[in-house]
């Protein structure tokens, strides 16, 4: 009887202790991009990154892109996974008008490779992180630069 006394509070212990970790705040993190297509095309905006404690190597978030005025002309999500030293994502955005885009982006990081995802997108603070995209037949490279985190309650 004992044992199973015993077995019930660790059960009911370990239950708390899961519902208070899927409660706590995930940190959000905050960052610009740019990005070319072709030899005379930039493109700039900013993103956010979202990941989660029980998988660090997966991340979703949103992105906008903004026109020389600042102006929101295209918003986002996207979702992304590394395996190895490689990033792999997609992306879907929309106008406000209603037109929408979708395409892939990678980025390879040797030196990342022991590294979780999560990790890498804080590190963006402190140096800026490079890759390629892709949508349809057009493609470019990218850049993303870091700022610093905030928390988000639920």
């Amino acid at each position: 009887m004992a044992f199973r006394c015993t077995l019930r509070r660790l059960l009911t212990v370990l239950l708390f202790t899961q519902c208070a970790l899927a409660q706590e705040a995930n940190a959000v993190l905050y960052g610009t991009w740019t990005a070319t297509a072709g030899p005379s095309q930039t493109f700039r905006g900013s993103w956010s990154a979202e990941t989660s404690p029980r998988n660090p190597n997966e991340a979703q978030g949103s992105w906008t892109l903004v026109n020389d005025s600042g102006e929101v002309v295209l918003e986002g999500t996207w979702l992304a996974r590394k395996t190895g030293p490689r990033w792999q994502g997609t992306w879907r955005a929309r106008t406000a008008k209603g037109q929408s885009f979708s395409g892939s982006w990678q980025a390879d990081l040797p030196e990342s490779k022991d590294q979780t995802f999560a990790l890498l997108l804080k590190r963006t603070v402190e140096k800026e992180v490079a890759g390629f995209w892709q949508s349809g037949g057009y493609r470019g490279n990218w850049w993303l630069a870091g700022l610093k985190a905030k928390n988000r309650s639920r």
